[in-house]
């Protein structure tokens, strides 16, 4: 499973299953040896489960900023 992203949106923290695959994908590393996700593991417990560094966290914070900038702007 590889997310297509379409256009120049970063998906919403609060549609949680685009935001855990667009994360993963930014993210986990993956290959078709080395799957995005595991066995029945849905995306949101992927996302979960996987051990983020602070940059990827810090990177994660900012696109939610970019969307709260975005609300405010309008």
């Amino acid at each position: 499973l590889v997310p297509r992203v379409v256009g120049m949106s970063i998906p919403r923290l609060s549609d949680m299953k685009a935001w855990s695959i667009f994360a993963l994908a930014h993210f986990k590393p993956f290959s078709v040896s080395h799957r995005l996700l595991g066995g029945h593991e849905s995306v949101v417990e992927a996302f979960q489960a996987y051990d983020f560094s602070p940059r990827s966290r810090k990177v994660m914070l900012n696109w939610e900023s970019v969307h709260e900038c975005e609300d405010e702007r309008d």
